[in-house]
């Protein structure tokens, strides 16, 4: 079984005076939210700082990815390079401000787990000069008319009916 990339070994930063190491981290991974997920290819890229604190290790840096989005406003598929700043405890107390310190390895998979999905838009937009609304899959506003007005009755239509008094 081969070992996970985001696993390393901190003994030797948890003696005294020890010094800053420095970190790079490269792996493919499937993490997302509703309207953007991380492409495996190219791989996330996380360039990291490790330093030694009084009971643990901070980690700070940076990590470089791209995403497959989703625009929120004409669902238009876009590719995206991003980059998050990262910034985080390891320790061996059980709080929710600190990410486990197991023995002399610390699992970065979940910290840069969750600062890579906190990073990403809720909603993505395909840029300033997106078309619009696709209010439909038959009636694409961007598109122009499908044909297919008939068919796609809104649903308030209803509301007329019962406004109009019936002869």
């Amino acid at each position: 079984m081969s070992r996970s990339p985001f696993v390393l070994n901190v003994a030797d930063l948890l003696g005294r005076d020890a010094p800053t190491r420095q970190e790079v981290i490269e792996a493919p991974v499937d993490w997302g939210i509703e309207l953007s997920t991380l492409t495996p290819d190219p791989p996330l890229l996380a360039q990291l700082q490790l330093h030694p604190v009084s009971g643990g290790i901070a980690v700070t840096g940076t990590v470089e990815f791209t995403t497959e989005d989703s625009c929120y406003r004409c669902l238009a598929p876009t590719t995206t390079e991003r980059s998050a700043t990262i910034g985080a405890l390891f320790d061996r107390t059980e709080d929710d401000e600190s990410y486990p310190l197991d023995g002399h390895e610390i699992d970065l998979e979940q910290m840069l787990r969750d600062e890579v999905l906190l990073s990403l838009p809720l909603s993505p937009s395909c840029g300033d000069d997106c078309p619009g609304v696709v209010s439909s899959a038959q009636n694409d506003l961007n598109t122009g008319a499908s044909g297919d007005e008939d068919d796609v009755r809104s649903p308030f239509a209803v509301l007329k009916d019962l406004l109009e008094p019936e002869s």
